[in-house]
């Protein structure tokens, strides 16, 4: 559901439940603003959030790994 914010101050109760069902964005001057959400559902979102956080980790470390062997020669005369 979308609802512009001034709709939403006036009737923030009937939204506060209806978010327990779906999630509600709230527009301002025409565009996309806020989303309110259960805590449910903001608990699945957290728990995704921090499963792919380490796949990030990982997969910048793999590039990272990937850069610093294919300059090797590069990084080595700077170390010296």
């Amino acid at each position: 559901m979308e609802v512009t914010a001034s709709e939403f101050q006036r009737n923030f109760g009937q939204f506060k439940e209806l978010a327990q069902r779906e999630a509600v964005t709230v527009t301002s001057n025409g565009r996309p603003s806020v989303v309110l959400i259960s805590v449910a559902e903001f608990a699945i979102l957290e728990k995704l959030r921090q499963e792919h956080a380490s796949d990030v980790g990982d997969e910048f470390q793999r590039l990272a790994q990937e850069r610093a062997a294919t300059h090797k020669d590069v990084l080595d005369g700077l170390s010296k």
